[in-house]
């Protein structure tokens, strides 16, 4: 009897603590807070939330012009729009310029969060240049921390947050090949900066989405970069993986992932914004029942379990492509 009571006791007690740490929040109203990537997508939603919803000062990255003008069209006075290119160091320094501006002083950062992300190319790492291997790196990664390391100050000035958007590929890095690994380097990055920015009062916070409907869903756009790394390929090796009923069977993979991503943005925005003003962050947000359900369980397996359970899936799943691409061509010959 008493066994079942001191039980209940602490699984009530686990649940008293969990919702003060989902549900207690701090007034970020009026708070200084720079996001990157907002063109669109999680970047666009995030900045357009904080603006209506939570009254921060918005100081939203975009890439381009036209990025610029429609976030500013459906936002507030509280949100400023910068132009920015994190592949660029010099952007980058004139964005930490505005941003100086921007801030009155003494007020310092409150949030960065590193949002800009690009996917492309797509295809095995001996399919892939030097060239592409260096730019997806410097956008996801290098680019997040050259931003940090800019605008640390201010955020040391506010005991800020840095809020990191890796992937839960990072977590078992089978897909996406150069994007996977540059999302595992931002998780070694923010758990670095994590431990060493701890003394000046800033946090640091990884989210680990799953797949989501946004930039990178667009089939088409994603069917002709795997069309330009495959076409530059030599015979000999298109020939060794099986020649063209093997690249349409990755398209038609491709193709599945892509239309089954989830179409809620905002599961992985609402992270963000925990985040940035939760009483009691978590250091880590798994958005998506993919991220939750597949990418972290299999990232806890031993290696020779997780490798094999992958194996036989992805084997069989570009094999049963494979079988519907031939069919597809049968039928078109007799026809």
């Amino acid at each position: 009897m008493w066994l079942i009571i001191v039980a209940s006791a602490a699984v009530v007690a686990a649940v008293l603590v969990l919702v003060i740490i989902e549900y207690t929040h701090i007034d970020i109203r009026g708070k200084y807070v720079c996001i990157t990537g907002c063109d669109t997508g999680f970047g666009n939603l995030l900045a357009r939330s904080l603006d209506k919803h939570r009254g921060c000062h918005v100081i939203a990255a975009c890439l381009t012009e036209e990025g610029m003008t429609k976030l500013k069209s459906v936002t507030s006075s509280r949100l400023t729009a910068i132009q920015l290119n994190v592949n660029s160091s010099e952007s980058i320094r004139r964005a930490r310029d505005k941003i100086q501006d921007i801030i009155p002083t003494g007020e310092g950062l409150w949030g960065l969060v590193n949002n800009a992300g690009i996917i492309c190319p797509m295809g095995p790492f001996h399919w892939l240049t030097r060239d592409d291997l260096t730019n997806v790196l410097n956008v996801n990664l290098l680019g997040a921390i050259e931003m940090t390391n800019m605008l640390y100050p201010l955020l040391r000035t506010a005991k800020g947050r840095v809020v990191n958007v890796s992937s839960a590929v990072a977590l078992f890095p089978t897909a996406g090949t150069i994007y996977s690994v540059s999302k595992a380097g931002i998780e070694a990055f923010s758990d670095n900066i994590r431990c060493s920015m701890k003394a000046s009062g800033v946090s640091v916070h990884i989210i680990e989405p799953g797949a989501f409907k946004g930039t990178f869903s667009d089939v088409d756009a994603m069917k002709r970069r795997m069309d330009t790394v495959w076409e530059r390929l030599p015979q000999a090796e298109k020939d060794d993986i099986g020649g063209d009923i093997t690249l349409e069977a990755m398209k038609l993979l491709i193709s599945d992932a892509l239309r089954m991503s989830s179409p809620h943005l905002t599961t992985v925005t609402n992270a963000m914004e925990h985040a940035l003003s939760a009483r009691f962050p978590w250091r880590r947000y798994l958005p998506g029942l993919d991220a939750k359900f597949f990418y972290k369980p299999i990232s806890l397996l031993p290696a020779f379990i997780a490798d094999n359970v992958y194996n036989l899936m992805f084997t069989r799943m570009i094999d049963n492509k494979k079988k519907l691409v031939m069919k597809e061509r049968e039928k078109h010959k007799t026809t």
